[in-house]
């Protein structure tokens, strides 16, 4: 494992259509990019929602963030980033998320 991936690894990773890994510092609540050229990992986004992450899951240019906040979907495609809460039905909390693909339509 490179020195710079194993440097900046702190918290949950999530793989990008097995390209680009991300990772969420679950202490700061920062969202960043592994640079496999440069051995970096660059900064995505911070927010309080992101501390203490415990799961990723990521697909088509979305991370799904599972903290204590709740679930949070980062849309790592858009220009800036941005983080959107999901609401929750009352009484329910985040154990985990599985990005699943798309039932085809039988006819």
């Amino acid at each position: 494992m490179p020195d710079g991936m194993l440097h900046g690894w702190r918290g949950p990773v999530a793989a990008m259509e097995e390209d680009v890994m991300y990772v969420v510092d679950e202490a700061k609540g920062v969202l960043r990019k592994y640079v496999a050229e440069r051995d970096v990992w660059e900064e995505v986004l911070e927010n309080e929602r992101l501390k203490g992450a415990e799961q990723l899951a990521a697909r088509r240019g979305k991370i799904c963030v599972v903290s204590p906040s709740g679930i949070s979907v980062v849309d790592v495609a858009a220009a800036p980033p941005r983080i959107l809460p999901v609401q929750l039905p009352e009484g329910f909390e985040p154990v985990a998320v599985h990005v699943l693909p798309r039932m085809p339509v039988a006819r």
